[in-house]
């Protein structure tokens, strides 16, 4: 991955997939990006809560 980590694994690998674009076809970037925007969309909509269990403050 290039760049700052974000903090979130789940995100942080979401850019990671990003990143490979240039090794692939430009015919496959469209589904690429579409798969890692359907994963940002899914982590931006997922509980919060969920995500913190089990972590203690």
């Amino acid at each position: 991955m290039t760049g700052q980590p974000t903090g979130d694994p789940a995100v942080d690998a979401l850019v990671a997939r990003a990143a490979q674009a240039g090794q692939l076809p430009v015919g496959d970037h469209k589904e690429l990006y579409a798969t890692v925007l359907a994963g940002l969309e899914s982590e931006l909509n997922a509980d919060p809560a969920a995500a913190l269990k089990g972590v203690s403050q």
